[in-house]
């Protein structure tokens, strides 16, 4: 699960170039989520691929549940895609397989998300500079969360995120 680094989750993963956003491992029993407990990390480590395999697929559950909403500017072209939906794990549905594929027609190849709060993604194009219009925007869905998630921009790159800085 992508959370905020100011959560105390005793299993996690640094995102690339990110100081505030993690991956959390998480369980989730009837929609609420629960962090993993820290183990021995050769059994965490034996555990890996198979923790990977059911994160993979959690994600892919999340987002095929969820139908994008795309943002138009005056003349009809798209500026962004919006992903809300009640599932805490929406945010982190950024981490599906094909989810950069499911966005390539209508924003091209090169992908930022912004991921302010659980229940909110934002995709945008790399080619422009629509996420900077969005600025106030994300940091408000941050700020007003009960559960933020960060204020950073992310690239998008082979299923993985590498922050490019965070929202001012």
């Amino acid at each position: 699960m992508v959370e905020p680094s100011f959560m105390d989750y005793k299993v996690r993963r640094k995102i690339d170039g990110s100081e505030r956003t993690i991956l959390a491992l998480v369980r989730v029993k009837d929609g609420e989520i629960y962090a993993a407990e820290g183990g021995h990390d050769r059994v965490m480590n034996m555990a890996s691929r198979q923790i990977d395999a059911e994160a993979i697929q959690t994600a892919a559950g999340v987002f095929a549940s969820i139908k994008p909403q795309f943002v138009r500017d005056k003349n009809g072209v798209i500026q962004y895609a919006v992903l809300e939906s009640a599932n805490p794990l929406t945010a982190s549905c950024v981490l599906a397989p094909g989810f950069a594929e499911k966005f390539a027609e209508t924003l091209g190849p090169d992908l930022l998300v912004a991921l302010p709060n659980r229940t909110q993604l934002l995709v945008f194009s790399r080619q422009d500079q629509a996420f900077a219009k969005m600025g106030e925007y994300i940091i408000s869905g941050y700020l007003g969360s009960n559960y933020p998630v960060s204020r950073e921009i992310f690239a998008l790159q082979n299923g993985k995120l590498r922050s490019l800085g965070v929202l001012q």
